[in-house]
C-alpha cells in the first residue's frame, strides 16, 4: 500500500480554538490545492503531442469515458450487484413508489374520511337483525361527507402530513427517471466491461466482481493515479461508514444520558463526577448525523474540507438547525411511522403473536459489530447468523416465577381455546353467538393470542444451561467481547447489557417512534457539546491514501500507527491510537478471507504470519500446560480467540468451493474442533503436524496464509 501523505498527526500543528493540538495533514487544512483532483480520475489531460495521458498504457489511448466521481461510480456498481440486476431494481423502485403512495392514501382515508364514532355505533349483520332495523350502509354511517369541516388542529396536522409526503412522492417519482439513466450506464459497464450478465449476478460472489474490476483497472485505467486494489475500492465504498464505525469504537458518540432513554446502549466511559457516558445511535439519529457530518465533511476531491474541521461553531449550528427542523416535522413523521409500522407489522403480529416477543439486534449494536471495510451484504450475512445463538444465550437466564405464571396462563387460555375449537367442530354457527356483547370468534382470537405469547415465556425443560458456551457461540459471529464481559457471562450485569443490544422487536419499534422526538432534543442540547471530540477524532484518525483520498486510518489497516500487539499486530501503538478490542486486526482478517486474491502490504503479511504461528503453536500442544475453560478462552490471550476465529473463516471459505473441496473442509473443521478441545483443557489423541494446505494456484499460498482458499 502506498500512502501519498504521512499519518496526519505528524504533519501539521495548528491550534484548535478549544485548545490542544490538531493532527491533520498539511493537505487537509493547508491552502495548497492537490496536484490532481481525485474526482477527475477518468483520465488526465493528454501531454502535448500525444494522444494518450503521459506515462499511461504505453501510449495507448483510453477507450472509456472519464468517471467524474469514482466514489459514486463504485457505490452504484455495488448497489447494482446487491439489487441483482436491472429488472430487479426497476421492479423494486415501482413497488416502493406504490407502497409509499398506498401508505399516504390509506392514512388519508382512515384519518380524515372515516367517522370512528359512527363506525363503533353502526349495527350490521346479526346485530341489525336482532334490533329489527335496516342493515347499515357503512358508506353513509361511517364516512364523513365533508372531512375538513370543521377544520381542527388535528385535521390541519393531518392535511400538512398528506401534503408534505405527497410532495415527497412526486420527488421520488421524478428521481426514478433520473436514476434510471445512471442504472442503465452501470448495466452497460457490467455487460461490456466486466462481461457479467444480470443472470450471472444472481449467483456470482461480490469478491469475483471486485476482482474483475481490479483487472479492468490495468486495461482501462479507471483511476489514473495508481492501479486500484480491492482494498482501495472498498475503502472508497465505505469512506463515510468507516468513520462512523471508528467513532463508535472509540466512544466518541457516547453521551451523558440516563439508562431509561430510548435506544441508550452500554456505558463506555465515565465523565466528571462519575457521569456515565452511554452510546446511542437510533435510526433517526444515524440519518441526521450522516447528513450533518459524514455527507458534509468531504469536498469534491474526496478530502476533508479544511473549513469543516477548523470551525466547530458551524457544525454546532448545523446540528441545532437540523434538530429544530426535525422538531417541527416530528408530528408529521410520527403519523407516517405509525401508519407504516401498522401496515408492515399488524398482520404479522396478528397471525404470529409470538413475533412481538422475538428479539433482534438494535441499530446501535449493528454499527458496533460492523468491521472496517465490511460491505453491507457481507455484514448482514454474518450478523444474521448470530441471532439464533444470541437468543440461546438469553435463554440461559430463565425466570422461574415468570415461567410458572406463564404456564398457568397458557393452561387456562389454552383450555378456553380448546373449548371453542370443539364448539366449532360441533356446530360452526354457534361461534356467532354472543357472550358479554362479543361473539365467540372474538374470544377465540383473544385466547389464541394469549396462549401464543404465554407459551413463548415458558422455559424449555430440556434446556442445558451453559452461559459461557452460549456466549462463545455469539462471539464467533459478532466478534464483540468487551473486557467487562470476560469471565462474567453468567452474571446479571452482562445479561442486562446484552439485552440493551439484543432487544424485543416490539420494544425496538416503540423506541424508533420515541426517537423521532428524542433526536431533536439530542441535536439541540447534547450532541453539540461533543462536536469538539468528533472533529478531533476526524483530525487524529484521517489518512491520505494515494489514489483514494482521505479515509479513516483504521480502514487503511495502518498497523504501525494503530496496531495492537495483544492481537498479533507487528507493531504496538499507544492505547489512545489503537482500536478497541482489536477491531482493526479483526477487520483485516475478515477482509483477507472475503477477498483472498488481495495481497496485503508487508505489515499485513507479518500480521498474518504472527497469527499463523500462534495457531500452529496451540495446535502442537505447546499451550497444554494451561487448562482453558470456555470462559478462560475469552479471559486469556486475545490471540487464542483470534486463532479460532481465523480457523472458522477458513471453514467458511472452503464451504464456498462445493463438493470439490470436501476433504479440505473436513480437515479445516477437524482443526477447529482441536482448537476448541484445547481451549477446554482436554487433550486429543492426535496432534496435527501441519496446517491445512492451500490450493497451489492461490495468491495467499505465496505469502504463507495457511488455510484460506481462493475462488
Amino acid at each position: 500500500m502506498m500512502f501519498r501523505v504521512q499519518k496526519a498527526a505528524n504533519a501539521l500543528g495548528i491550534r484548535w480554538r478549544w485548545g490542544g493540538e490538531s493532527s491533520l495533514a498539511t493537505g487537509l487544512l493547508g491552502d495548497v490545492p492537490p496536484e490532481i483532483e481525485l474526482s477527475d480520475y477518468g483520465r488526465v489531460p493528454p501531454s502535448p503531442g500525444s494522444e494518450s495521458p503521459s506515462g499511461l498504457l504505453n501510449g495507448e489511448s483510453l477507450n472509456v469515458e472519464p468517471i467524474a466521481d469514482l466514489d459514486l461510480f463504485f457505490e452504484r456498481l455495488y448497489c447494482y450487484y446487491c439489487e441483482k440486476g436491472l429488472w430487479c431494481i426497476i421492479i423494486k423502485w415501482i413497488v416502493e413508489l406504490l407502497s409509499l403512495g398506498f401508505t399516504i392514501c390509506f392514512s388519508g382515508f382512515f384519518l380524515l374520511f372515516v367517522d370512528w364514532n359512527g363506525l363503533r355505533n353502526a349495527k350490521c349483520g346479526m346485530d341489525a337483525f336482532e334490533s329489527g332495523i335496516k342493515p347499515c350502509d357503512l358508506a353513509k354511517e361511517a364516512l364523513h361527507q365533508h372531512p375538513l369541516t370543521p377544520l381542527t388542529l388535528s385535521k390541519a396536522i393531518i392535511v400538512g402530513y398528506l401534503g408534505l409526503f405527497s410532495f415527497y412522492w412526486i420527488f421520488c417519482f421524478l428521481r426514478f427517471f433520473a436514476q434510471l439513466k445512471d442504472t442503465l450506464g452501470v448495466r452497460h459497464f457490467y455487460y461490456n466491461s466486466l462481461h457479467v450478465t444480470d443472470n450471472e449476478i444472481q449467483t456470482m460472489p461480490w469478491a469475483t466482481i471486485l476482482e474483475r474490476v481490479v483487472q479492468l483497472q490495468s486495461a482501462q485505467q479507471l483511476c489514473v493515479v495508481k492501479d486500484l486494489s480491492a482494498h482501495d475500492v472498498v475503502m472508497r465504498l465505505m469512506r463515510k461508514e468507516n468513520y462512523l464505525i471508528g467513532m463508535l469504537n472509540k466512544g466518541v458518540l457516547a453521551f451523558p444520558i440516563s439508562t431509561w432513554v430510548p435506544g441508550a446502549g452500554p456505558t463506555v466511559k465515565f465523565g466528571p463526577g462519575g457521569t456515565r457516558h452511554r452510546l446511542i445511535l437510533t435510526k433517526t439519529l444515524e440519518w441526521t448525523l450522516n447528513w450533518c457530518i459524514l455527507q458534509s465533511m468531504f469536498d469534491r476531491n474526496f478530502c476533508i474540507r479544511r473549513d469543516f474541521v477548523s470551525n466547530p461553531r458551524t457544525l454546532k449550528k448545523r446540528l441545532m438547525v437540523v434538530g429544530l427542523a426535525m422538531l417541527l416535522l416530528s408530528p408529521f413523521l410520527v403519523i407516517f411511522m405509525l401508519v407504516y409500522l401498522f401496515l408492515r407489522h399488524a398482520e404479522q403480529f396478528y397471525n404470529h403473536p409470538s413475533t412481538a416477543s422475538s428479539r433482534r439486534w438494535s441499530n446501535l449494536s449493528k454499527w458496533m459489530f460492523r468491521e472496517f471495510n465490511e460491505v453491507d451484504h457481507l455484514f448482514k450475512h454474518r450478523i444474521n447468523s448470530s441471532v439464533m445463538h444470541a437468543s440461546e444465550y438469553l435463554k440461559q437466564f430463565p425466570s422461574p416465577i415468570i415461567s410458572i405464571i406463564a404456564k398457568f396462563i397458557s393452561f387456562v387460555s389454552g383450555g378456553f381455546a380448546a373449548i371453542l375449537i370443539i364448539i366449532a367442530f360441533l356446530e360452526e354457527s354457534l361461534l356467532e353467538g354472543h357472550i358479554f356483547g362479543r361473539n365467540l370468534f372474538w374470544y377465540a382470537a383473544v385466547f389464541g393470542t394469549i396462549t401464543a405469547i404465554s407459551r413463548a415465556a415458558v422455559t424449555d425443560e430440556l434446556l442445558v444451561l451453559d452461559p459461557e458456551g452460549a456466549m462463545s457461540m455469539v462471539v464467533q459471529h459478532t466478534h464483540y467481547m468487551p473486557k467487562r464481559w470476560r469471565g462474567k457471562e453468567n452474571t446479571e450485569i452482562v445479561r442486562i447489557e446484552f439485552e440493551t443490544l439484543f432487544q424485543y422487536t416490539g420494544m425496538m419499534l416503540l423506541e424508533e417512534m420515541a426517537s423521532i422526538f428524542l433526536t431533536p432534543f439530542l441535536l439541540l442540547f447534547v450532541v453539540p457539546k461533543r462536536v469538539d471530540d468528533i472533529l478531533q477524532f476526524i483530525a487524529d484518525f484521517t489518512m491520505d491514501v494515494e489514489g483514494v483520498g482521505h479515509v479513516c486510518s483504521f480502514s487503511a489497516f495502518d498497523f504501525q500507527n494503530h496496531g495492537n500487539g495483544n492481537y498479533g499486530s507487528p507493531h504496538n501503538a499507544s492505547r489512545t491510537q489503537r482500536s478497541s478490542q482489536g477491531k482493526m486486526e479483526k477487520s483485516f482478517l475478515s477482509f483477507q478471507s472475503c477477498y483472498p486474491s488481495w495481497e496485503p502490504d508487508a505489515q499485513g503479511k507479518q500480521f498474518l504470519s504472527n497469527i499463523r504461528s500462534f495457531r500452529e503453536q496451540k495446535l502442537q500442544g505447546q499451550g497444554a500446560r494451561h487448562a482453558y475453560s470456555p470462559s478462560r478462552l475469552c479471559r486469556g490471550s486475545p490471540l487464542y480467540a483470534l486463532a479460532m476465529e481465523f480457523q472458522q473463516r477458513v471453514i467458511d471459505a472452503w464451504e464456498g468451493h462445493g463438493s470439490s473441496a470436501q476433504d479440505e473442509l473436513k480437515e479445516a473443521q477437524r482443526l477447529l474442533e482441536e482448537l476448541k478441545t484445547k481451549a477446554r483443557g482436554t487433550s486429543t489423541n492426535r496432534v496435527p503436524t501441519r496446517a491445512l494446505p492451500l490450493p497451489q494456484n492461490s495468491l495467499a499460498s505465496k505469502i504463507s496464509i495457511s488455510g484460506v482458499p481462493v475462488d
